[in-house]
């Protein structure tokens, strides 16, 4: 019994730890460039931002009761920041969504920021993300400093790092 305990042990560890798909950004990764279309319909490279400025990734959905108490945290800290150079996107993971639903949580939530609908769900893919709301904050080089399923408190000090040319 003892043998077949370890055996699983450690077959869940190679599974879970040494596995790259298992999640394939986290803290201290860098960010995955993406591009195409924002809901507006104006073209968006995120590797444009990268390596000039902080950047905050949203992914949400509109049936995403969560998502929708995190706008306003997610507004104040646009109004807060974005004037100072901090991008912030929010990405539709695309998944049992439309854009119809997503524009129309846009308009109902007042997002102030731009908003890029993934309807092929492969940005969600690429980022392996847990769930929704995934909040991912990169610093200047576009190296992930914060992912979780909430929006964090930034205070000064802090946007002053995320900023900091290194």
């Amino acid at each position: 019994m003892n043998n077949r305990l370890f055996r699983t042990v450690i077959t869940l560890f190679f599974i879970l730890v040494l596995s790259p798909s298992v999640r394939a950004t986290q803290v201290g990764q860098p960010l995955i460039a993406f591009k195409g279309l924002d809901l507006n319909g104006e073209p968006y490279d995120l590797q444009n931002s990268i390596g000039s400025k902080p950047i905050m990734l949203i992914f949400w959905a509109s049936w995403c009761h969560s998502c929708k108490s995190e706008v306003p945290k997610i507004n104040k800290l646009a109004e807060k920041f974005q004037q100072r150079g901090m991008e912030f996107i929010a990405v539709n993971v695309g998944f049992n969504d439309t854009v119809e639903r997503a524009k129309k949580f846009v308009n109902q939530t007042g997002m102030t920021y731009r908003v890029y609908f993934d309807a092929s769900g492969t940005i969600a893919k690429e980022y392996n993300l847990p769930g929704v709301p995934t909040v991912i904050i990169a610093d200047r080089q576009g190296i992930i400093q914060f992912q979780n399923f909430f929006v964090p408190n930034i205070p000064d000090s802090s946007f002053a790092q995320l900023s900091a040319q290194k």
